[in-house]
């Protein structure tokens, strides 16, 4: 029961039905885990965190987000499609998983929530804690004095996506875009944004400025906040994943992890954790229905030289 084998092939069952719009069929998946459905679908909650039905109706949103992004059918038929008997539930539903409704989507490009396929035997638990992501790459840099300027909120993890899109539909990224010749720096790739928290608050609250970084001494456009980052050791990591919410469930645990096993510590005393959407990391193979990567960048306590 412990192997990842009969998982994958649970989920390749499941992706069969989501392409073909048929019924799940449980007693199907009891052959195929060699186990009871009720037995079964416990185990498949613990191991995954997700139930079987919620795991069928988080892929059939993402799919229909990505008909509605890449052809011209209407949003009636992608709803027929994916089993809704209504435009309303359909909206319901389309909204509560990717936060906009499908006619928003239909109006511009506009980042979803994509959930892909889980794939099992990549799993691993850190602290007992499921792992659904993995680090690519970790170095260390030092950067210079900067200011991190953009739309500001104080807010929480909870509403965090929902700051991302005010951010999108504001003039921001508009105001930024003038600014090009004030960026920097050589240390960042080419991006869509950049989110950047600090001042946590318990566990949940902090100030966050989603933007771009800038050259100190840029002019603030009126409606933007600016944060200075004095200049010091930074850590750059990419954390990769199936979807957003698979690396910002694990990116804390893997990048304190891959600090810790090559012998730096985070400086909390001057802590932010800045968040960077790359064009080839992120936006690009999203596109594409592929794993995607954040860069992280986190300030680091400097090397003592005796």
């Amino acid at each position: 029961m412990n192997s990842s084998k009969i998982f994958d092939n649970v989920i390749l069952y499941l992706e069969k039905v989501i392409a073909s719009g048929d019924d799940i069929d449980y007693s199907e998946i009891s052959k195929i885990a060699m186990s009871p459905a009720a037995l079964f679908q416990r185990i498949f909650i613990f191991v995954s965190g997700t139930s079987i039905s919620d795991y069928v109706r988080k892929r059939k949103l993402t799919l229909a987000g990505r008909d509605l992004i890449n052809s011209d059918i209407s949003i009636i038929d992608v709803a027929v499609k994916y089993g809704f008997n209504s435009h309303s539930s359909f909206t319901r539903a389309f909204k509560d998983h990717h936060g906009i409704t499908p006619s928003e989507v239909k109006q511009g490009t506009i980042k979803l929530n994509d959930y892909l396929p889980i794939n099992f035997s990549e799993m691993r638990f850190i602290g007992g804690k499921r792992i659904m992501a993995e680090t690519k790459k970790i170095i260390y840099k030092e950067a210079p004095e900067r200011l991190m300027l953009g739309l500001h909120s104080e807010t929480d993890f909870a509403n965090g996506g929902r700051f991302w899109q005010e951010f999108f539909r504001s003039d921001a990224p508009k105001k930024l875009q003038s600014l090009v010749d004030f960026k920097c720096c050589d240390d960042i790739d080419a991006n869509d944004g950049i989110g950047m928290m600090y001042d946590f608050k318990g566990m949940d609250n902090f100030n966050a400025i989603i933007g771009d970084l800038v050259k100190p001494g840029t002019e603030i456009p009126e409606g933007l906040f600016a944060k200075h980052i004095p200049a010091g050791l930074t850590a750059q990591i990419q954390i990769e994943g199936n979807g957003i919410p698979d690396i910002l469930a694990s990116a804390y645990m893997l990048i304190t992890e891959a600090i810790e096993k090559t012998g730096k510590k985070i400086d909390f005393d001057n802590f932010y954790w800045c968040e960077v959407y790359t064009h080839e990391r992120f936006s690009e193979p999203q596109s594409r229905g592929e794993k995607v990567a954040i860069d992280y960048i986190l300030p680091i306590v400097a090397d003592i030289v005796n």
